[in-house]
């Protein structure tokens, strides 16, 4: 038969025990808002918040080991904002990077869930688009370029446009020779001659047929 000392020594220990639980729970909590953090610092941009040039690395190399194993298309769209050596010129630094923000938000609006967007650079972005053909990327970067040259950055009581330069490339399965940095080189081989073509312009090119281009 039990003692009232051992029965309040059980009720103490059950005490103990949920307030250790309920610690147990908070570090768990925290430690995964820990890790939240560092994924933060470690992938996402600070300025526009996209995802950073290292992520969209690792997931184009996550995409096209998926892409080969099921035999699906990818694609990749990578694009400049046209002279934006004048915009920061004319208007500043600080009014630059509002343009940048304000392209981060129409490409994560064009974008669906399942595509990647990133600040590749200074003033460049890339996209990418899996289970996305020739024709779906050309829809996408049209779309997309047609979005941003509609859209002003509002500073100061004035309307700052901009437009880009887009190059794109679409991973063919039926080719696995190719490597991730084929890829990326034909989508910046793209980008380069859209560049060339003048402002808003956009170039596409079928990464295992590099010889057959297909631009507006």
């Amino acid at each position: 038969m039990s003692t009232e000392s051992e029965k309040i020594t059980i009720e103490q220990l059950s005490a103990e025990l949920a307030n250790t639980q309920r610690h147990v729970e908070q570090l768990t909590l925290e430690l995964q808002e820990a890790k939240e953090n560092l994924h933060q610092l470690v992938y996402r941009d600070g300025l526009s918040g996209l995802y950073n040039r290292r992520y969209m690395q690792q997931m184009i190399r996550k995409e096209l080991e998926r892409s080969l194993r099921y035999a699906s298309p990818f694609s990749l769209v990578i694009f400049d904002l046209d002279d934006f050596a004048g915009l920061r010129e004319n208007f500043g630094a600080a009014n630059s990077d509002l343009v940048i923000m304000n392209v981060a938000r129409i490409v994560e609006q064009q974008a669906r869930p399942c595509d990647i967007v990133a600040r590749y650079s200074d003033h460049q972005f890339a996209v990418l688009l899996p289970e996305t053909d020739i024709s779906g990327v050309k829809i996408f970067a049209d779309r997309l370029r047609e979005s941003i040259r509609e859209t002003a950055t509002l500073v100061d009581g004035k309307e700052i446009k901009t437009t880009i330069s887009a190059g794109g490339t679409t991973f063919n399965p039926e080719a696995p020779q190719v490597t991730m940095s084929d890829f990326i080189k034909t989508a910046e081989q793209a980008l380069s001659e859209a560049s060339d073509d003048g402002n808003n312009q956009i170039r596409v090119i079928l990464l295992s047929m590099t010889q057959d281009q297909v631009s507006e």
